[in-house]
């Protein structure tokens, strides 16, 4: 079994295991698949996003846009119940995919880790042996996240409902301190519920998924195993809670570089392809309408899907040494991940074999 390696101490054999297994040889394959997995579960570099103003259709109101705030004041309600009925397909489709995702990457959570602990590098295999228990984590996932929403609705609602009570809204000039106070505290609550529910769902991911994975658990059953090794070594799994941050924040910022001179080069080639595709079909006497609208869609969701992979692609010596990190630190605490690590031979050979 190996030792039991403090926080620090974990990063050392989790960065050799990392340039072992992806970069002595470099395979080009074993990166292709693991950027699938690192893009369905998300653990690639994130990326930033740009807003803009909002324009709006102004219905012939005599100018040729109106702007986000005047269509507010002057909805054109009577339009916008034209395509009700289509806002509704839209969120219902986007909950449903939304859902299907989360789904996939719950399962896809267990690929990865077998991926990094075995050397296996199997994605339909992987997806029919780890449906089960990936299928209790997601239904975990959306058990835990409504709780969270509700406690966060309650914390939230419950004090603005008595002050609207009270009649403090009615007239907020009167009470002005009470207002920025408890907008404060209110402010400060959210955050405190947001950062329980962020390290709750790092510790499953990270404890709670191994145990399940190993020992054919289910969800719940995977908690009430890891608890008592949290209760016993609280400092311990505090300092790898730490480092894990100061780790994900550099490595945010060496692979965020990487990934913004991809992009940018990624871009360019982009922009002037779509730029000639728009010419071109006006050259071709093409107008905006149902089938050029849906066709703009689907080929800039295939860009963006592309551009993702790519990302993705790039960020996977990080996304591996995260979970070959969480290893490392967890062997030394749980037997029978202690001795599946110790057991683990070097890239290329054999893989061992599961426990049944």
């Amino acid at each position: 079994m190996p030792a039991r390696l403090s926080a620090v101490e974990a990063v050392s054999p989790a960065f050799d295991h990392t340039k072992r297994q992806l970069f002595q040889p470099f395979r080009f394959k074993r990166w292709v698949r693991l950027a699938v997995v690192s893009l369905v579960t998300g653990e690639f570099a994130g990326s930033s996003w740009g807003g803009g103003n909002v324009n709006l259709p102004s219905g012939g109101s005599g100018k040729k846009d109106l702007s986000l705030l005047a269509w507010l004041a002057d909805p054109r309600w009577e339009r916008l119940q034209e395509f009700l009925p289509w806002i509704a397909v839209l969120l219902l489709l986007g909950l449903a995919l939304a859902l299907l995702w989360i789904y996939v990457a719950s399962v896809f959570r267990f690929v990865l880790l077998d991926t990094v602990l075995r050397d296996r590098y199997e994605l339909r295999a992987g997806w029919t042996r780890w449906q089960e228990p990936g299928l209790s984590y997601f239904f975990w996932q959306l058990g835990f996240s409504l709780l969270l929403l509700a406690t966060l609705a309650v914390a939230v609602g419950l004090p603005v409902f008595l002050a609207w009570r009270a009649g403090v809204f009615r007239q907020p000039g009167q009470h002005t301190a009470l207002l920025i106070l408890g907008g404060i505290a209110l402010f400060f609550i959210v955050v405190g519920i947001v950062l329980v529910g962020a390290l709750v769902e790092l510790l499953a991911k990270d404890f709670v998924v191994p145990l399940m994975a190993l020992e054919n658990l289910k969800v719940m059953e995977g908690w009430r195993r890891f608890l008592p090794l949290l209760a016993a070594e609280k400092a311990s799994f505090a300092g790898y809670v730490l480092m894990k941050i100061v780790l994900a924040i550099g490595s945010a910022i060496l692979f965020g570089i990487a990934n913004l001179i991809v992009l940018l080069v990624l871009l360019i080639p982009l922009a002037i392809a779509g730029f000639a595709l728009v010419l071109g079909g006006k050259a071709a006497g093409l107008s905006w309408g149902a089938f050029t609208i849906s066709a703009a869609v689907l080929l800039g969701l295939a860009a963006l899907a592309g551009i993702l992979y790519v990302l993705s692609f790039i960020s996977s010596p990080a996304v591996f040494f995260f979970q070959s990190y969480t290893l490392q630190f967890f062997g030394g605490r749980y037997p029978v991940l202690g001795a599946l690590l110790t057991r683990a031979v070097p890239s290329g050979s054999a893989a061992t074999t599961p426990p049944s």
